[in-house]
Order: structure tokens, then C-alpha cells, then sequence
């Protein structure tokens, strides 16, 4: 599950998910979605196999993000939680699928 809770400009933040088919970098778009005026909250729920995925974060106008987002496996695990911590222009969160912590890494 995806979810936001935008910051007082959503119309400055998207995320795109997508799964790095080999070592190589290759990388499969599965879901996107960018923030729109007056937009408070979004919640995506996206079925995924086991592998290696990217999760990227964007502010556009690059002043930072202060809402909150989080990845959460449907057992209730967690993923990440961000909350008023993303650079400016946003990061890149890749973890693999079965989840264990370890192959986290968010930049």
C-alpha cells in the first residue's frame, strides 16, 4: 500500500514505483501518480511479486516535502515511513520483494 498525506503544495509531488527487472538496471513502470491542487490524501494498492523495486519520490519545485508517505506489505509490515526528512528534490527508496529489512536503502 501506498499512501500520502500531502504537504500544502500537492501539486508538486509524484511518485513513480517501478521493478528492476536485472542487475542491469532495467526498470518496469507500474504505477505513477502526481499530486493535484487541494489534493489532502492518496492511497494506492499495488500487488507485487517477489524481486528488486524503485520507489522515487519528487518535489518538483524543490523546497522539500513536509507531509508524510509510507510503503506498507499488506501483513501490515512496513516498509518505509517518511515524514518532513526527503531532500529537497525528493529520493529513491529500493527494497526486494520477499521483505526482510536488509535490501532496504533509501537515498
Amino acid at each position: 500500500m501506498i499512501q500520502i498525506r500531502y504537504d500544502s503544495y500537492p501539486q508538486e509531488t509524484s511518485y513513480k514505483l517501478e521493478k528492476i527487472a536485472s542487475e542491469d538496471g532495467q526498470e518496469t513502470e507500474l504505477a505513477s501518480h502526481s499530486g493535484s491542487r487541494g489534493d489532502k490524501n492518496h492511497k494506492e494498492s499495488i500487488c507485487l511479486e517477489d524481486g528488486l523495486y524503485s520507489f522515487t519520490f519528487y518535489d518538483s519545485f524543490g523546497d522539500g516535502f513536509n507531509g508524510e508517505y509510507s510503503l506498507t506489505l499488506v501483513p501490515g509490515e512496513r516498509i518505509t515511513t517518511r515524514d518532513n526528512s526527503v531532500s529537497p528534490h525528493g529520493e529513491r527508496v529500493l527494497f526486494r520483494l520477499p521483505f526482510d529489512g536488509e535490501t532496504l536503502d533509501v537515498r
